[in-house]
């Protein structure tokens, strides 16, 4: 992702890391599915190990769950906006399940957008404030400060003074507020928001878990190919030679065992690259 003017995850931003080699599997995000032969899913990368943290494929029956999102959207600051849909869900969901839920989400946007800080945006209609504490306590305990730049709670429309009163007397990380939904585009634009928020930015679920599962394969599979291109030139640099008749037969055979690695690189892949 070039910068944080992109208004979607998906959009002509989020391929930016693709060309560049990946270190992590938190890069920006869900551009477009690529294909090619599929290695065994449980096979760790060779050689360095760049292909560190959590995959979407590893917290499938969460992110199915659609407990948490990260839409794409920009708040009117370009800071990204982490959604909490309204859910019935959200009254069995653990605080460590939002703990690994966030710590994969909220590494998504590259480096220039987390800087801004998040708005998380924790739609409360149809729940009660006690399971919106959980959300909050998670993002003040796990969270350094800066990462989350305000909280807001779109409250139901018969929440009390009372209960007002006492979000305010909580102290976080970051700045908290309960705010009506009419008044959430001076925050947020519409088109930044999606049609449960009375905003017209597209969010698929089904379809961004499916990119982004693509992607991160892709990546993997790249990032793999890469290590052992480097092993290799690592060992064609090397200019140690035989002494004897038999270590000369002994080079030979790692000469042939090197051809045949060669042979089977799948070069169409690298000029995809």
């Amino acid at each position: 992702m070039a910068g944080c003017s992109g208004r979607a995850e998906g959009g002509k931003d989020g391929l930016g890391w693709a060309r560049r080699r990946p270190h992590s599997w938190h890069c920006s995000i869900e551009g477009a599915a690529y294909h090619s032969p599929p290695p065994p899913m449980d096979r760790r990368p060779h050689g360095s190990g760049r292909m560190d943290g959590q995959r979407a494929l590893d917290l499938m029956p969460l992110l199915q769950e659609r407990l948490v999102i990260l839409t794409g959207g920009r708040d009117r600051r370009g800071g990204p906006v982490l959604s909490f849909p309204a859910s019935p869900r959200r009254e069995r969901a653990k605080p460590e399940d939002y703990k690994r839920l966030l710590q994969y989400l909220m590494a998504i946007p590259n480096d220039e957008c987390r800087s801004l800080g998040f708005t998380v945006l924790v739609d409360m209609r149809g729940s009660t404030w006690s399971t919106v504490k959980p959300i909050l306590k998670v993002l003040h305990e796990h969270f350094p400060p800066g990462a989350v730049h305000q909280a807001l709670i779109v409250k139901p429309d018969n929440f009390w003074q009372k209960q007002r009163t006492s979000l305010g007397s909580h102290k976080y990380k970051f700045e908290t507020n309960m705010i009506s939904l009419e008044a959430l585009p001076k925050i947020i634009d519409t088109s930044q928001l999606t049609s449960d928020l009375e905003g017209t930015l597209s969010y698929d679920h089904s379809c961004w878990l499916e990119t982004r599962k693509a992607v991160e394969e892709f990546s993997w599979q790249a990032s793999d190919l890469l290590d052992r291109l480097d092993d290799l030139q690592e060992d064609l640099a090397r200019n140690d030679f035989a002494e004897d008749v038999s270590g000369a037969k002994h080079k030979i055979d790692l000469h042939n065992e090197m051809r045949n690695k060669i042979k089977k690189v799948p070069l169409e892949d690298v000029d995809m690259l």
